[in-house]
Formats: structure tokens, C-alpha cells, sequence
């Protein structure tokens, strides 16, 4: 690697050399000492993102012909990466996406990429890139001449040819590239040992002055780094503010200033990291408005943000001139002196100076709390006690002092309490007088009674209460911090909230609408209950250690999107509840050795607002008018549910879980096998939130793509429509039979729910080949789902979806309900069973109901090889079986041989209703290797010997139940037949019973039956019924359902 100095006083010098070098020809040159990697460190680290920006500009510039580009730096692609502010290699890679404008294709795989991080949490530090993402940007760039100017703002080099930007070989693209900016002033040895790590840079540049007076040179290069720092729009959105580069150079350079004190024989600790932008705004550099909005505040705590002040090395690595520049301050002060410590006991010493005092902290100084020496400072804007000691005096003439500590404390924005006494200085006659105060950290407290808290300090922005014993007196432990409701930050870390003589702390409860950070790390003891519920900006909550008293954990409400429970220990941890939290991704569970063995209640909603959520129940109908319609359709499906689930409401079963998409559900496999086996009963439902939303009645007539609506006007006449109980039912044509009730859910299953949510949208603006979502459902949903109900789904095309889970056998299954998903076209995927032989699937469903599905083609479909693997007595309780409204429907259900004697041997209602493309029922396997002529040879008759009902309805194409093969069906009482006109047989019945089996069909349908003239297959076994429609009525019904075989 080549090191060279560039001696230049300006930005715009500077960049001038780098562009020439960046013109050199290095084709020439050999593959391995080619030069195209340029690393640029600045002024001692100062100005080199500055240096960068600009050969960008002029780059760009040149590019759009604005000026004539230099000869050698005429490229196609100038791309001008800032990572700084470093996030991932995954943020590295998306921002050279932007920049080459890649496809938009490329640009969703990114999304898609990032989703399915956010589902599995996924920290996004840890986010690597996607290798399909990176043939795709070598595809795109190779064949183009590019340059690279990347700002590094990680620790290690990244070597930009593993994103599929070539660099090296036999290739005249460059790079140039800095670990510099936003102030990060690294010592060099640190930047030469990240260099060196992986070879990719081939020249290494550092700047120096040529003539300019060094000081001068400095705080031109400190400003230039300022206004580069602004090129970036530092503002706070929320109050407006954008800062000038004169108001940033002033902070680095306070900032320095402190920097350099910290460290040397001083040994001053200033906490930079929580009190840095305090200090802005307390000493004056960031004026806060006389409105007394907190503007000021946010945006100086994004400024802090966006400095990257190595604080640790500041005071060992800087260079001479930096160092003359943090003049040397006298042994105490506060702002104007110094901020050092105050020399103790003297209580005059305040009084004396001819400085008004805005920044104070005192460390291990022994005075009188009740008349403290800084009484007289009545500018104070900021104050740390720390270690300090109370010289107990008389109490002589204190009701005198009260305007004095008021006047002392009324100005206060910050005050800072470590490991010391608290009776006085946070007492609520002091806090009284605290109604500024904007942040109060207390650390190291003994015995200090929270309940001084309540009610007060309304401008609290951050509350940081840590490593203290703590209790609670004449107050409601669940208000404890009620009035501030402009918090946006409590830590509550490590703290004891038990101790003799004050009643103790079971709950910590707020429902601030402003709080955006909640930090408990090393745990808390005695806490029982955490509540942050309708905490709607919440959004980072970082919990860690033990907390051994903790029995609820209330996130509901809040805009949390991973909750880490993973650093947690949590061994009675009873109920979690995430209702109302509609950005949530994923939970991330402690280990079994650090969890309880079973979660008593959970509760998970992410389809619906945090404010929807949070409304109490049994609030009368018109305090919900206006709320939108996720909450309406909930308030409806929890009513039929309630009907369903013997008289209880969703919300009332200890795990209750909504969500929006169902891959939040693999969090829930950890929990599987000890919180099922514990008995749990479970109401679980994916309400896909979709503005295509399939809603029948917003559906236009006479369009060739809607859906059912104009047949239903079309005959409402001449047809029967009959609605079906429960919930989500709609209309379905002809006299059929209703839905089955819900059964009643038993210990370790759980209730299953699918629909989309969202604004009604007709299927006319559904366009073809529109994409849609796939739902997939973890192994467990299979393996422990009692009940299905699956409807108005847009975004689902399987159960469980693309990917066949290994436990699709539904073994649990009891009732299953699938109606109108237009996109559904196999209903269940193919089993993948474990083994081989003799696995038994859906061994326990009793109810299958399906409705509207327009594309399905098959509801269960596998292989005639997979049918004789899959067990003998699968589908052995089916007692009801319906379809209707089912267009493309080939068949049904797949049997093999080995399954005739056992399944379906309990199924005693069989209806099927417009369903034109329906060629077989059951298509039956006769052996595995599917010879024809064995086929030929075998005479099959299928015995369905539970079955007491057919209903058969405009299934023109229908061959036979069974095909071909005969079937028995000894208990049929009724037969209902229209609009079958390839049916030729019925089913051979019992001759020993004095009753006959009713036959309602059309006359002409009857009079072409065939029969077997046995004892059990014969005419007379039958007693027709005739209606008053004959075939040419029901042939043009016929023309309207199965014209094209379907209706989309």
C-alpha cells in the first residue's frame, strides 16, 4: 500500500489532488499493483468527508455536462455511498442499489429481504447482504465504468467487490473512501490497523497545511467539518430546527473542551453520553425558544447523535493544537470556569463569583442539604449531587429560605442525584418548585420514597432512576408517575423496590402518550407488573437481567416492533399482553432454563390500531361510531365467536391471539411444547390487513370478473338463500343444510381464524396477475388447531401456504371452514409426512365446510404414490362434508385402497352445490403403481356406511361419488339431485328396512338412471320426488354458473 501527504489549506485543494489521481491511467499497470482503492484520511481526521463531497460534486457535475469532465475521469456511474452514520452491510448494499437505480425488482428483493429479517428479529446490525442482490448489481454495472466514494462509518474495512462492484483485476473503476466524518476523530493507529486488516485499499492518503497558520487552519477545518455535518439536513422534525454551521462548531468545540477535562490529572467525569446536549442547552450554545417547547431538546439530542465523539481517546490521542485550543480552565468552576469540581465545605464560595452559575456538579463535598452553598446561584439550569454528605445543621430560620430555594430552583432543566441522600432534595416541597425541570437522574438512592413523584414534574422529558432501593407511600402504585405526560425516556435499571418502613412497588404502570424508550437493564426486584399500555410512540424497550417478582408484562397499545425478551430471566413470568401493537414482528423468548415453564395468558393483536384496542369493553354502539372498520368487523366476529366459544369472548381465553401476518406465529413455536402441554386453550386468528379487501356487497353487476353477486339477484326469485350461522357467513344459493357449530374447544388445541381486514374493495379493480401475499403457517398451528375457520381472504392461495410445514397432517383437526378467497386454489398443500406407510392425517375432523372459492381446483390433492403412504384411518370421524359455489373444483378428496375400509366410514352428510367442474368426489386409487389394467379387472364397491344424506346440486360434469366404482351407503334416508345430468348411478342401499329412500331429482335424470337390478341396487329401494322444474329451467341456470367452466 502507498502513503502519501497531500500539503494543501483547503477543501477544495484537496480535492483537486484526489481528482487526479483518480484520473491516472492503471490499465497499464499490472493486476496486482494497480492503484484503484484510495483511502483519504483528512487533516489529522478533520475535513476528509468534506474532501469527499465535493470530488463527488465535481464528479457529478461533470457527468451532466455542466463542465467538461477531466481527462481519466470520465465514468458512467459516480456512486456516492454515506454510511457514517453505519447501520449494516445490508444498508451498505441498499444504498448502492439507490444510487445505480437498479430495477425495481431488485429493489423488492431488499424489501422482501428485510421483512423476513424483522419476522425471525433480526437485530439490524446484523444484517448481511443478499447474495441473488449483488449478481444482480454485478449484471447491472458490468460493462460500465464507475467510481465509488463511500464514507465508512463502521469499524472494519468493507471490501465493496463482495456487493458485486469490481475492483480489482484487469478494471479501471476506482474507489475513494474515508472512515472519517461527523467528528470522528479516531486515533490513527486505530485507522491504519483497520486499513491494513484486508488489503483491498491500494493508496492511502493524509493532508496536512501548506502555508496557513495552524490555529487559523484548524477552526477552518472544524467549521468545513460543521457544514458538512449540515449538507446532511440535521434537523429535528418534530420542533423545526436546523442548525447553522457556527452553532455546530460551537458544540464540538464545548464538547472538546470537556473531552480534553475528562481525561488527564483531573479524572473529571462529565457523563458526555446522557448529559452532552444538556449541557448545549444549559450553558446557553442551543438556545431553547421562550415557548418553553421541547424543540430545543430533541434536536440536541440528534445533534449528539449525529457526532461520533470517541470520548476515551480524546485526551490521549490529540494533536498539539487541538489540545492548545481546550484552554486550561481553573480547578473549579461551572460553565465559565470550567465545570470542575467545587473545592468542598466553603459555603461562600458561590457567593464570590462574578459569574452567574448555570452548570454546577459537586462530588464528594460534605454541606447542609437544608442550606446548601448554591442557594445563591439563582441562574442554575443544571445540577449533579454525587457522593455528596449532609452536614446536619439547626433548623433555625429555614421557613425564611423557602423564597430562597425556590428562586435556586425554579430555573433548574437538569438535575442529576448519585449516591446521595434524597429526603431533601427530592422531596415534594423541592420538586414543587422543580416545574421546569426537564430530566432527573437519580442513581444510588437508599430508602428514597418514589410516591414524591406523583403528580408532579409535568416537563419531564427523561427519568432515569437506577441501582437504588425505592418504595412507595400514600400513593397509588400504579400512578406513580402520573402528570408526566411529556416523558420520553424512562430507565428503570437494577432497582430494589422493596424496603422496611415504606410500603413497597408491585407495579410500575404509565400510559404516556409521548414515551419512546423504555430501558430496564440488571434486572428490578419486587416489581410485579409492568404496564406501558396505549405508550403508542413506544417503540424501543430494551429489558435485560433478572427480575424474579415479575408476573405481568403489559406492551399493549405500543409501537414496538421486535420485543427481546431473550437477555430476560423470567422465571414467573404468568401473562404478556400485546394487544393493539400492529407494527410487531417478532418475540424473541428467553431460554427454557431462564423462562417460566408455562405462560399463564397471552394476548397478541397486531390487526388493529393501538387506540382501537384499548377501548373498554361493553362500550354502547354509538361510542363506536366512526371507529374504523378493522374495530367494527372485530366487534362482530366477537360477538358470533362469543356464540361459539359457550358464551365467551376471544379476549376472554387465557392465549388469545390476532394477527396480521401470520409469520409472527414462528415466534410461538419456542413455547409450543411447554405451554400446550400445560393445557392451554387457544383462540388464534390471521386477519391479513389488505386494501383488497373482498367484500361481496361493494361488488358491481354484470362485470365478467365479479363474483357470485349477479347470479344471487339474478334468481333470488326462483331460488332459495339461505345464511348459515356463525361468523363472516354469507349467502349461499339453494336449499342447503347449515353449518355445524363450532365445537367446543378442549385443553392443548387451539381455535383458528384467517381473514383479511381492510377497506372494502370490489373485485372489478382486482387486476390479473395482481401480486398478493401468501399466508404460511408454522408446524404447530397444524398440529394443535381444533377449529379452521379460513374467509374473505385475498392474500391466502394454501393452507398452510407455499411452504408445506412437516406436521401438515392437521391431525387435531375437528371443524373446518373455508368461504370466499378468490386467490385459494389448492385448499389443503400436500402432506410431507415423516416416514412412510400408514400416517394418518386429519384423523379427527368431523366438519368440512367450503364456500366461494372461485379458483380452488382441489381441496385435497396428492399423488397415487403419496395416497398409499398416507394412513388408513385419515379422515376416519368426517361426518360432514360440504361445497358450494366452487366453479373449478376437479375433485375432492384422493383415496387410496388401504383407506376405503377405515375413512369416511362416519360420514353421513355429503353436499355439493354449483360446483361445474366437479368430474369425482373421491378419485380412487386401486394400487400404487396405477395399472390400468388392474383397474380394469377389480370390482370396487366403496361403503360409505354412516352416510344418511346427498345433496347434489348443478354439478353437470360429475361422473360418479366415486368415479366409476360402485358405492354402498346401507343408512341413506334422502337424496337431493338437480343439474346432474352425467350422474348415472345412485348408491346401492339397504332392501331390509320398510322405508325408502327419498329421491328428489328431476323426472327426466330419473327415468335415464342405470341400475344393477340386485337386492340392494334397485329402483324400487328408492321413492322419487318430482319438482315442478324441468331440465330446461335448469340448463339455463346451468349456462350462467359453468359458462367457461367458471366464473372469474
Amino acid at each position: 500500500m502507498r502513503s502519501e501527504v497531500i500539503e494543501a489549506d483547503t477543501i477544495d485543494a484537496a480535492a483537486e489532488q484526489i481528482l487526479n489521481e483518480l484520473s491516472k491511467d492503471t490499465t497499464r499497470r499490472s493486476s496486482r499493483s494497480r492503484e484503484n482503492v484510495i483511502y483519504f484520511d483528512g487533516w489529522d481526521g478533520l475535513g476528509a468527508s468534506a474532501v469527499l463531497r465535493t470530488v463527488a460534486q465535481r464528479l457529478a457535475a461533470s457527468a451532466s455536462d455542466e463542465q467538461p469532465a477531466p481527462d481519466g475521469v470520465q465514468f458512467h456511474h459516480i456512486i456516492h455511498i454515506d454510511c457514517s452514520k453505519w447501520e449494516s452491510r445490508r444498508a451498505v448494499q441498499r444504498a448502492i442499489a439507490e444510487q445505480l437505480k437498479v430495477p425495481a425488482r431488485v429493489m423488492e428483493m431488499l424489501d422482501r429481504q428485510d421483512e423476513e429479517d424483522d419476522i425471525h428479529g433480526l437485530a439490524e446490525g446484523s444484517r448481511a447482504e443478499i447474495r441473488q442482490v449483488v449478481t444482480e448489481i454485478y449484471e447491472f454495472i458490468q460493462n460500465h465504468r464507475f467510481v465509488v466514494i463511500f464514507l465508512n462509518g463502521s469499524c472494519e474495512e468493507v471490501d465493496l467487490t463482495e456487493f458485486g462492484l469490481p475492483l480489482y483485476g484487469y478494471t479501471s473503476n476506482k474507489m475513494l473512501w474515508t472512515f472519517r466524518g461527523r467528528f470522528r476523530l479516531n486515533p490513527r493507529m486505530e485507522i491504519d490497523r483497520a486499513v491494513k486488516s484486508t488489503g483491498v485499499t491500494d493508496v492511502f492518503f493524509t493532508a496536512s497545511r501548506h502555508e496557513q497558520d495552524p490555529q487559523v487552519h484548524w477552526s477552518y477545518l472544524v467549521h468545513q467539518e460543521a457544514a458538512d455535518l449540515i449538507a446532511r439536513k440535521i434537523t429535528d422534525t418534530a420542533g423545526g430546527i436546523m442548525y447553522s454551521p457556527a452553532q455546530v462548531e460551537d458544540c464540538f468545540l464545548y464538547m472538546l473542551k470537556l473531552c480534553v477535562m475528562t481525561g488527564g490529572h483531573h479524572s473529571i467525569d462529565y457523563d458526555l453520553t446522557t448529559h452532552g446536549c444538556n449541557y448545549w442547552i444549559c450553558d446557553g450554545i442551543i438556545q431553547q425558544g421562550d415557548d418553553g417547547d421541547d424543540g430545543a431538546w430533541r434536536a440536541a439530542d440528534d445533534l449528539q447523535q449525529e457526532m461520533r465523539l470517541d470520548v476515551e481517546c480524546y485526551h490521549q490521542y490529540l494533536s498539539p493544537h487541538m489540545l492548545r485550543r481546550a484552554e486550561t480552565m481553573p480547578y473549579w468552576s461551572s460553565p465559565s470556569y470550567g465545570f470542575l469540581l467545587s473545592p468542598a465545605n466553603n459555603g461562600d464560595i458561590f457567593q464570590q463569583l462574578n459569574k452567574p452559575v448555570d452548570v454546577l456538579k459537586l462530588s464528594r463535598c460534605s454541606f447542609s442539604f437544608s442550606s446548601p452553598p448554591f442557594l445563591c446561584c439563582h441562574n442554575l439550569r443544571f445540577l449533579w449531587l454525587e457522593h455528596c454528605q449532609d452536614q446536619a445543621i439547626g433548623t433555625d430560620g429555614a421557613a425564611d429560605k423557602e423564597q430562597v430555594i425556590q428562586r435556586c430552583f425554579q430555573r433548574l432543566w437538569v438535575l442529576d442525584v448519585r449516591y446521595t441522600r434524597c429526603d431533601w432534595i427530592l422531596s415534594a416541597r423541592t420538586l414543587d418548585f422543580m416545574a421546569q425541570l426537564k430530566e432527573l437522574n437519580v442513581m444510588g438512592a437508599q430508602g428514597w420514597d418514589m410516591g414524591q413523584l406523583q403528580g408532579r414534574l409535568p416537563n419531564i422529558r427523561k427519568l432515569r432512576v437506577t441501582k437504588s432501593t425505592v418504595g412507595c407511600s400514600n400513593c397509588s402504585e400504579n400512578n406513580l408517575i402520573l402528570g408526566m405526560n411529556k416523558m420520553e425516556l424512562l430507565e428503570f435499571s437494577g432497582n430494589r423496590t422493596t424496603m422496611p418502613g415504606v410500603a413497597n412497588i408491585p407495579e410500575m404502570s404509565t400510559s404516556n402518550n409521548c414515551l419512546e424508550t423504555v430501558i430496564i437493564i440488571d434486572g428490578c426486584v419486587g416489581i410485579q407488573k409492568f404496564s406501558f399500555r396505549g405508550c403508542a410512540k413506544l417503540k424501543h424497550i430494551l429489558l435485560s437481567g433478572l427480575f424474579e417478582d415479575l408476573r405481568i408484562l403489559d406492551l399493549s397499545g405500543t409501537a414496538i416492533k421486535t420485543l427481546d425478551l431473550n437477555a430476560m430471566i423470567v422465571r414467573n413470568l404468568d401473562e404478556l399482553f400485546l394487544d393493539g401493537c400492529e407494527k410487531l414482528c417478532a418475540i424473541l423468548w428467553p431460554p427454557e432454563d431462564r423462562r417460566k415453564s408455562h405462560l399463564q395468558k397471552l394476548h397478541i393483536d397486531t390487526t388493529q390500531s393501538a387506540a382501537a384496542s384499548l377501548l373498554a369493553p361493553g362500550r354502547d354502539e354509538k361510542s363506536m361510531e366512526g371507529r374504523n372498520t378493522t374495530t367494527r368487523v372485530r366487534r362482530r366476529s366477537s360477538a358470533s365467536l362469543s356464540v361459539a366459544h359457550g358464551g365467551r369472548l376471544p379476549s376472554e381465553f387465557y392465549w388469545c391471539i390476532w394477527v396480521r401476518d401470520a409469520r409472527l406465529l414462528r415466534s410461538l413455536v419456542p413455547l409450543e411444547k411447554s405451554y400446550f402441554d400445560n393445557n392451554m386453550v387457544v383462540h388464534m386468528e390471521i386477519s391479513t390487513y389488505t386494501d383488497n379487501y373482498y367484500h361481496q356487497s361493494s361488488m358491481k353487476q354484470g362485470k365478467d370478473n365479479s363474483t357470485y353477486t349477479d347470479v344471487v339477484d339474478s334468481f333470488k326469485d326462483r331460488m332459495l338463500l339461505q345464511a348459515s350461522q356463525g361468523d363472516g357467513d354469507a349467502p349461499t344459493l339453494t336449499g342447503i343444510c347449515p353449518c355445524p357449530d363450532m365445537p367446543s374447544l378442549a385443553a392443548s388445541n387451539c381455535y383458528m381464524h384467517m381473514q383479511d381486514r381492510g377497506q372494502p374493495r370490489s373485485t372489478e379493480s382486482l387486476q390479473e396477475g395482481e401480486e398478493t401475499s401468501t399466508i404460511t403457517m408454522p408446524d404447530l398451528i397444524c398440529r394443535r388447531a381444533l377449529i379452521l375457520h379460513v374467509h374473505d381472504s385475498l392474500s391466502i392461495t394454501s393452507i398452510p401456504g407455499h411452504a408445506p410445514a412437516m406436521s401438515s397432517k392437521w391431525y387435531r383437526l375437528d371443524w373446518c371452514r373455508v368461504e370466499r378467497c378468490p386467490k385459494l386454489g389448492c385448499v389443503f398443500t400436500t402432506p410431507q409426512l415423516e416416514g412412510s406407510g400408514d400416517e394418518p392425517i386429519f384423523y379427527y375432523l368431523k366438519t368440512f365446510w367450503a364456500s366461494q372459492l372461485p379458483k380452488a381446483r382441489y381441496i385435497w390433492n396428492w399423488s397415487r404414490t403419496l395416497a398409499f403412504d398416507i394412513g388408513r384411518r385419515s379422515f376416519e370421524d368426517l361426518k360432514i362434508l360440504h361445497l358450494d359455489l366452487c366453479p373449478r373444483i376437479i375433485h375432492v378428496l384422493p383415496l387410496a385402497m388401504p383407506m376405503v375400509e377405515h375413512s369416511l366410514r362416519n360420514l353421513v352428510t355429503l353436499e355439493i352445490v354449483w360446483c361445474g367442474n366437479l368430474e369425482v368426489v373421491f378419485p380412487l386409487y386401486t394400487d400404487a403403481g396405477g395399472s390400468h389394467q388392474h383397474q380394469e379387472q377389480s370390482i370396487i364397491t366403496v361403503e360409505l356406511r354412516n352416510l344418511e344424506r346427498i345433496h347434489l346440486h348443478e354439478l353437470p360434469k360429475l361422473q360418479g361419488i366415486c368415479g366409476r366404482w360402485m358405492i354402498s351407503a346401507p343408512m341413506l334416508e334422502t337424496v337431493k339431485i338437480r343439474g346432474c345430468w352425467s350422474l348415472k348411478r345412485l348408491p346401492a342401499v339397504s332392501s331390509g328396512g320398510s322405508k325408502k329412500v327419498e329421491c328428489d331429482c328431476e323426472k327426466e335424470w330419473w327415468e335415464k338412471l342405470e341400475w344393477d337390478m340386485g337386492a340392494n341396487h334397485h329402483p324400487s329401494l328408492y321413492k322419487p320426488i318430482h319438482s315442478r322444474y324441468y331440465k330446461k329451467t335448469m340448463l339455463s341456470l346451468q349456462d350462467i354458473f359453468i359458462s367457461g367452466g367458471c366464473l372469474l
